[in-house]
């Protein structure tokens, strides 16, 4: 039997795979439905339970392990050697059974891990040329980044980057993450950490049951080298020593799962104020593991006249011609750079923007209509 073991999202894994499989819930169902089975024989006459074809190729995708039950994890060797199985395909197997196959077939066991794209000099270049374009008002945010990206363009190993963006809401973190993804030309990975606030979800960071999900297998199935922990202050305390290793080497583990995130760029944003109330709050131990601390600064009122004028332009480009005559581009940007002073972030200036536009337009239909 030869063994493929695959490491990242399930498009990589289907380049892989040949186009006639059988999938590991079809086989456990198929298994189970032979087992419960009953066999009647008649006396004098032996009756066998009927075999099954060779399989040519068993492919267990990362969702496939939830079919099959605790015990079969601990002894999926044995599950595999009820069948004359060819080749076998796995994508982001829970680790017991990496090992136990590592154990019995060292020898006919191949890896292959998916290739995420990475920074590099033209990228980098990129990043130079287009932030202000897509990042208004952060200008030190840009010489910060770059600073720290040049050191990660000379590094000689694989360790990840990691920041900490602080400093008030809608005023660019989010955004700056999602331009580096851009830039790499993949979805941006990202998660919530607002909802990590009680113990619940210590099984989700360490690991529960195999059939539950976790931030790790998460992880190995993401399909993008930029990681965006995004409300990174709200998560409770107790959880940070989950990501001591993860910043430190790039290895995140639990319980059933192991990754190791070569070359990502691992984004923390965070509503502290300065960065000695970013390392206060998180301590010693953590705060020293972040490459660079990146502050955000509030909008000047120019940024704020800027960032107003794209909203405008985009909102209105998005309406349909009969929309557009109602609305007066120039008269609208001039009512809102008006009160530029007013306004604190761009969450805020694209909230009001819209509902601008839309209260005027409603009250037009109904004029026209009534």
């Amino acid at each position: 039997m030869k063994i493929k073991i695959y490491y990242g999202p399930k498009s990589g894994f289907e380049e892989l795979i040949p186009e006639e499989i059988t999938t590991l819930s079809e086989l456990v169902v198929e298994h189970d439905a032979l087992r419960n089975k009953h066999f009647i024989s008649v006396t004098g006459e032996k009756i066998e339970e009927p075999k099954r074809d060779p399989i040519k190729c068993l492919v267990a995708y990362s969702e496939s392990y939830a079919s099959i039950s605790e015990s079969a994890v601990q002894n999926f060797n044995s599950l595999i050697n009820l069948y004359d199985i060819k080749n076998l395909y796995l994508q982001n197997p829970p680790v017991h059974i990496s090992n136990l196959l590592k154990d019995s077939y060292s020898e006919d066991i191949t890896y292959k891990n998916y290739e995420y794209n990475v920074l590099d000099v033209n990228k980098f270049l990129e990043i130079n040329n287009t932030f202000e374009d897509n990042v208004i008002g952060q200008d030190q945010v840009k010489k910060d980044l770059l600073n720290a990206f040049y050191s990660f363009l000379k590094k000689d190993n694989n360790k990840p980057i990691v920041l900490m963006f602080y400093g008030t809401s809608g005023i660019g973190k989010t955004e700056t993450a999602k331009f580096l993804s851009r830039i790499l030309d993949q979805k941006l990975f990202r998660k919530q950490f607002s909802m990590f606030q009680n113990v619940k979800f210590s099984e989700y960071l360490f690991g529960g049951n195999h059939t539950q999900s976790s931030f790790a297998k998460e992880l190995l199935e993401r399909s993008s080298n930029v990681i965006l922990l995004d409300e990174f202050d709200k998560a409770a305390n107790l959880f940070h020593e989950a990501f001591y290793q993860l910043f430190d080497e790039g290895i995140f583990e639990d319980k059933n799962y192991k990754v190791k995130l070569d070359n990502a760029i691992i984004i923390c944003t965070s509503n502290y104020q300065n960065e000695n109330e970013v390392r206060k709050s998180i301590g010693d131990p953590l705060f020293f593991r972040f490459t660079k601390v990146i502050e955000f600064k509030p909008l000047s009122v120019e940024a704020i006249k800027k960032i107003m004028e794209v909203n405008i332009e985009e909102k209105y480009e998005e309406l349909d011609d009969e929309d557009r005559e109602i609305i007066d581009l120039n008269k609208l940007k001039e009512k809102f750079f008006i009160n530029a002073s007013k306004f604190k972030n761009a969450r805020q200036i694209s909230n009001l923007i819209e509902e601008v536009i839309n209260s005027q337009l409603v009250k037009n239909f109904i004029e026209k209509n009534s």
